[in-house]
């Protein structure tokens, strides 16, 4: 008995016990060492792949950003291949999205849009589907039809980047690519990768489609093994991102101070075995608890994080919003929350139902389309309403599911952009094309439009019945020249030649008896190229008649004139000629005179007439040619009264119409006849200066002779004879002003204003 209370006093001693406990301490120290071990490599691990997936949304955040401008960019293709408003859109996508750094268009294959185009002249022209090392990723956005993210690539233009290619596909076929370009600097910063940088080594690869290895595009640390990375797929473009930690080796140097303490420990608190022995277990429990909170923190932190990258901070006139499984906000963007306050006068609050604020009468409406994004769809649809100010708006709406990682909906976002100016000019443009085709429809004119291959694409009713077709069907497809037969083709084809060239044309064409003016007008685009013809075509059969009427009616009244002039200037020739027989018969000097001013001026109008039928307009003549004939006829009738007259004429080449030419003519022929009988007087040196100089519309006629002049019983301007009173008739007729010397010489110069082409009857009596 003894022994055996000896020998469990000795087991229970306070030194075996403390050895005991403090071997118990230790071992369990040792156990915890490497749980806690696992713990924090476990720890770390989750850190890393926290780290990723923050790293790995702000990426997403970046492709869905570039996702959302390659699908604006694209808008600006139109229906038919045009590229309406490049360089403005992509300067306001440029100006609002840092995600993205350059954009482009790339239809067949080949970059023609490029903006900024500063810097990157030199990708204009390249064709990607030729280049062997990027061709497979671009085909592979045509066959998946949606975008496809390849790269990073080195750029022809220098530096390296990020490529998201968007298929864009008109009538079925592939059009060509939207394509946004981020720099993998711009990658890389927008990530976050830098703000991780002192305590993570991360790596971006990828499986080249061409040689199938992986490659690697940030710098490679040599120090690191690849099989201590984490990685995380990407869908768009098999990327693959990795994350070590650098200073993985604290948990192995943490167990082994761990372990130390609790030796140390184990044999300085043996006596504590009950204290020591539970610490363990509540230290465990602890843990645990620890454990639990840490991992419904990091669920929280992922959910909110999936939550925040599917709400993208948007342009102006792009709402954002999303909601939760009950319709509850859980984020939405400045631009919503602005249009709700406006429309509702309501303030959007994270928690608070939409349908707090939905008018009723849409809620089921609504609420159907929300469903079926929660159901999984993604899909887009336009809203019309009523704004609270009455003005109707539109909206294009994009619903989409949110998943959580383990592909779970948890909620949905909406992503809204105000089309209503889109839709309105929409409306305005489908007005005017409706005027447009109506006026062209109702136009009696024949209207069509020719491809540039010169065939016809459309024709009016109009031009249907002057081809004699009943239907549009018979007449699409077939050149414009083969319509107005053989002998109209080179004629029709150079016109059209001419209208693809950028030159309007217009040409007048002959066919089934009738004539027709045929009118080629080129319809550009925006870049000045020419895309297809108009053609204007009118029947003018009838003004060509009336143009032949007109012209044969001018012919014989021209003939007419003609012929009136030449027996107007005969019949005075035979006046005058009876005249002269007349003068024969008297031997009466004063009789003789008389009949030589008679026949005089007889022959200054007769002259009128003669130069009348000779000019090429029958209304004028030619002052020049007339008194060039008309003076020496004169002087030669009255050489006999006085010798040795020297003419000084000076006349302009001018035209007057036959109401002044006869009064001046009259005129000169009173003036060189007076001069002659009366200023000279048997002298030797005689002189008449006859000039006429045209200034602007009037007429300045010098008249001077050398005589002795006027007796100082005559006054000029107190006419008592016929010859004095004809002067002042003729200056009357002429409407002249004038000035008259008549002491010592005579001199007469007068001015008056040259008429029109008058009529051949207005001559003033």
């Amino acid at each position: 008995m003894v022994t055996k209370q000896r020998s469990k006093n000795l087991r229970l001693s306070p030194i075996l016990y403390g050895i005991t406990v403090g071997l118990s301490v230790f071992v369990a120290g040792v156990i915890l060492a490497m749980y806690l071990y696992r713990s924090l490599q476990q720890n770390l691990k989750d850190e890393t792949q926290q780290v990723l997936e923050v790293i790995e949304q702000n990426i997403q955040r970046t492709i869905t950003e570039s996702y959302g401008v390659s699908l604006l960019l694209a808008l600006t293709v139109q229906e038919n291949g045009e590229v309406i408003d490049f360089e403005e859109v992509a300067r306001d996508l440029l100006g609002q999205h840092d995600a993205v750094d350059v954009l482009q268009l790339v239809p067949d294959g080949i970059i023609e849009y490029v903006y900024p185009l500063e810097g990157n002249e030199v990708v204009i022209g390249y064709d990607i589907l030729e280049d062997p090392n990027v061709n497979r990723e671009v085909m592979k956005a045509a066959e998946s039809r949606s975008i496809y993210f390849a790269g990073p690539l080195s750029l022809r233009q220098g530096g390296v980047a990020v490529i998201g290619r968007l298929p864009i596909f008109i009538d079925g076929e592939l059009w060509g690519f939207s394509a946004v370009l981020t720099y993998l600097e711009t990658l890389v910063e927008l990530s976050g990768m830098e703000s991780f940088s002192d305590r993570y080594y991360f790596q971006l690869s990828k499986n080249n489609p061409n040689t199938g290895e992986e490659e690697f595009f940030l710098p490679i640390n040599e120090k690191i093994e690849l099989e201590l990375f984490q990685s995380v797929d990407f869908p768009e473009g098999d990327w693959k991102l990795y994350a070590n930690r650098i200073n993985s080796v604290r948990p192995v140097r943490g167990v082994f101070v761990l372990s130390t303490i609790f030796l140390i420990g184990g044999i300085m608190v043996g006596f504590l075995f009950f204290k020591i022995f539970m610490k363990p277990f509540e230290l465990e429990e602890l843990l645990e608890k620890k454990s639990e909170e840490l991992l419904k923190s990091r669920e929280e932190f992922k959910q909110n994080s999936e939550l925040l990258v599917s709400v993208l901070e948007s342009p102006k006139r792009i709402s954002i919003f999303s909601l939760d499984k009950d319709y509850n906000y859980i984020a939405f963007n400045n631009n919503h929350s602005k249009f709700v306050e406006l429309e509702f006068d309501t303030r959007v609050q994270t928690g608070v139902s939409i349908f707090s604020f939905v008018p009723k009468n849409e809620k089921t409406a609504i609420k159907a389309r929300y469903d079926r994004a929660l159901n999984g769809e993604s899909f887009e649809y336009i809203r019309r309403s009523v704004s609270k100010s009455g003005n109707t708006m539109f909206w294009q709406n994009w619903y989409n599911p949110i998943r959580n990682k383990n592909r779970q909906i948890i909620g949905i976002t909406v992503f809204s952009v105000d089309i209503t100016e889109n839709i309105k000019a929409e409306h305005k443009l489908e007005q005017n094309e409706k005027r447009y085709r109506t006026l062209i429809s109702s136009s009696p004119y024949c209207i069509h439009e020719l491809d540039r291959k010169g065939k016809l694409i459309s024709i009016n009713k109009a031009g249907l019945k002057m081809f004699r077709k009943e239907k549009e069907e018979e007449v699409l497809g077939l050149t414009y020249s083969a319509l107005v037969g053989k002998k109209n083709q080179p004629i029709i084809n150079d016109a059209v030649l001419n209208a693809l060239s950028g030159k309007p044309s217009e040409v007048e064409i002959s066919a089934r008896n009738g004539f027709y003016l045929s009118s080629f007008i080129p319809l550009k685009n925006d870049e000045g190229d020419v895309i297809k013809i108009m053609g204007i075509t009118q029947d003018i059969t009838e003004r060509k008649k009336a143009e032949d009427f007109v012209e044969n009616s001018l012919r014989e009244k021209t003939m007419l004139l003609e012929e009136i002039h030449h027996r107007v200037k005969n019949n005075l020739a035979i006046v005058s000629g009876l005249l002269e027989l007349q003068k024969t018969e008297t031997g009466d000097e004063y009789l003789t005179e008389a009949f030589d001013q008679s026949i005089n001026r007889i022959i200054s109008i007769a002259m009128v007439h003669e130069l009348m039928y000779k000019s090429e307009d029958l209304s004028s003549v030619n002052v020049h040619s007339y008194l060039d004939k008309l003076i020496p006829a004169i002087s030669a009738t009255m050489q006999n009264k006085a010798q040795n007259v020297e003419f000084d004429i000076d006349i302009d080449e001018y035209k007057l119409n036959i109401n002044q030419a006869i009064p001046l003519g009259l005129l000169l022929n009173e003036l060189i006849t007076n001069s002659f009988k009366y200023a000279f007087n048997g002298r030797s040196d005689n002189r008449i200066s006859i000039h006429l100089t045209g200034i602007k519309n009037n007429l300045l006629v010098h008249y001077a002779d050398n005589g002795s002049g006027f007796n100082t019983d005559i006054d000029f301007n107190e006419p008592k004879n016929l010859g004095l009173n004809l002067i002042h008739a003729q200056l009357a007729q002429l409407g002249a002003k004038y000035e008259v010397v008549t002491q010592s010489r005579f001199q007469l110069n007068f001015t008056f204003k040259v008429q029109g082409r008058g009529s051949h009857s207005n001559i003033k009596n």
